[in-house]
């Protein structure tokens, strides 16, 4: 009987740590997607196209837009995104075709590491996003595939990678 008891025990106890590490990472993987959200909502929104016409405000959101993902992204990335003018395609596209841009549902699927109980410090996601197009007159929702990767840096979720330069692939789908 003593045996049976000290079984359970035993079994109780390593369920317990199994469904705590599967917490764990599963508390991970939310703040994971949270970062890869808030980045796309800082980094692809444009709220008011029309400002843009004006080179000086246009130059400004430019501005706007890589400062408001420093908070998100690694500090290698983010002198990256500064250097090429990332954000330039965004509001170059908004610009162009005169529309406003707006982040929607985002999908994903994990690819590295393959097995999630593995996630200590980097993670590769494939991605799905919808990106609505629209103004007063018309609305467009366009898929976009990617990847992305993240890194722990400091106990926080950043982006490493991500070519920023989505929007400037679907600007002849919605001119």
């Amino acid at each position: 009987m003593k045996k049976v008891g000290y079984i359970l025990i035993v079994s109780i106890l390593l369920s317990m740590i199994l469904v705590g590490c599967k917490n764990n990472n599963s508390a991970e993987i939310d703040k994971v997607y949270k970062t890869i959200e808030d980045y796309f909502n800082s980094y692809y929104t444009i709220d008011d196209y029309k400002i843009l016409d004006d080179s000086d405000k246009a130059y400004a959101k430019e501005t706007d837009l890589i400062e408001s993902v420093k908070q998100y992204s690694t500090e290698e990335f983010f002198n990256r995104l500064k250097e090429k003018r990332g954000s330039g395609a965004t509001v170059d596209t908004a610009k162009l075709a005169k529309r406003n841009i707006k982040v929607g549902d985002i999908e994903y699927k994990i690819e590295k590491p393959k097995n999630i109980e593995e996630l200590k410090d980097e993670i590769t996601l494939y991605y799905t996003a919808d990106f609505k197009f629209y103004n007063d007159d018309k609305e467009d929702i366009l898929e976009k595939e990617g990847q992305i990767r993240l890194k722990k840096v400091s106990g926080e979720w950043k982006i490493d990678y991500e070519p920023g330069y989505i929007l400037h692939y679907m600007f002849e789908k919605i001119k």
